[in-house]
């Protein structure tokens, strides 16, 4: 497959406008880009955690940090959230109301496993069309990547399409998926931006693997050595072009899982689990 699957057009759906490219192509230099996508920026968070012990059913108070920290993730009175205690055992919590000096919750639950991934993974992935980033948004969460990069590729949807897409939505997406798959930390979300400027940006320090999902590469199996950080790139409908692949030769792995073209936002989920079962969550 390609990062993303190629698709045929449907007579049903709107034809989508020509999109502008974004690289040596581009009119718009590269600083005018990324100033103009800066608000769909979300910072992660960590796990939440309180440095006291817990005891089931016994309520405790929370300060005003924290309280902050249960707003981001749209935490309501009578809702639950996860919490990692003083032990590191991490418990279930009801929240029991906000005041002026924080909170009070009672936890109901401990949990036997921790709900945070074990390795650190970032996804990087082109822009697609249709508002489907809120389910890449809300499947990467689900999977324990701790940040998502937006990509602005040849193929993608463009800057001036982000609007059309709710890409304002997308942070909130991101922390209702947290909260329905019991995890406490966020993953964060970077601004958008082209393809070049993400593979020469700051995320590929002290990283141990950089795969590209591709459809067009001979298949190579990756080092089975187990990495602490990963990336993952996916590319749009109809992939990346062959310029695209060739900055990407120079600084990422292809990886191929199959012979069928997938949708863009499967490739995405096969991608992240395929990750996990090799060497993080769902590993044997």
């Amino acid at each position: 497959m390609r990062g993303m699957a190629r698709t045929q057009p449907n007579p049903g759906k709107v034809t989508e406008k020509p999109h502008n490219h974004v690289g040596a192509e581009s009119s718009d230099p590269p600083s005018a880009i990324s100033t103009a996508v800066n608000n769909y920026e979300a910072p992660g968070d960590e796990a939440l955690a309180i440095p006291s012990r817990l005891t089931l059913e016994t309520p405790f108070r929370f300060d005003r940090g924290l309280s902050k920290r249960l707003r981001r993730r749209e935490v309501n009175a009578k809702e639950a959230f996860t919490i990692r205690d003083a032990s590191g055992t991490y418990f279930r919590a009801s929240l029991k109301e906000y005041d002026d000096r924080g909170g009070v919750a009672l936890p109901y639950e401990r949990m036997d496993r921790s709900p945070e991934p074990t390795i650190d993974i970032t996804l990087a992935c082109a822009v697609l069309a249709r508002q489907r980033m809120h389910f890449v948004m809300q499947k990467a969460t689900e999977l324990g990547v701790r940040r998502i990069v937006p990509l602005l590729t040849e193929h993608s949807v463009q800057s001036e399409g982000l609007a059309q897409e709710q890409a304002h939505a997308w942070a909130g997406h991101i922390a209702r998926a947290a909260r329905q798959c019991r995890r406490s930390s966020l993953p964060g979300l970077l601004p958008p931006m082209p393809l070049e400027l993400f593979l020469a940006s700051k995320v590929f320090s002290a990283v141990d693997r950089c795969l590209f999902m591709d459809d067009r590469s001979e298949r190579v199996s990756p080092d089975a050595n187990p990495p602490k950080r990963i990336i993952l790139i996916a590319g749009p409908e109809g992939g990346f072009s062959d310029a695209e692949r060739a900055k990407l030769a120079s600084k990422a792995q292809p990886w191929v899982l199959g012979g069928r073209i997938l949708r863009a936002e499967t490739a995405v989920v096969v991608g992240l689990t395929a990750i996990q079962m090799k060497w993080g969550d769902f590993a044997s």
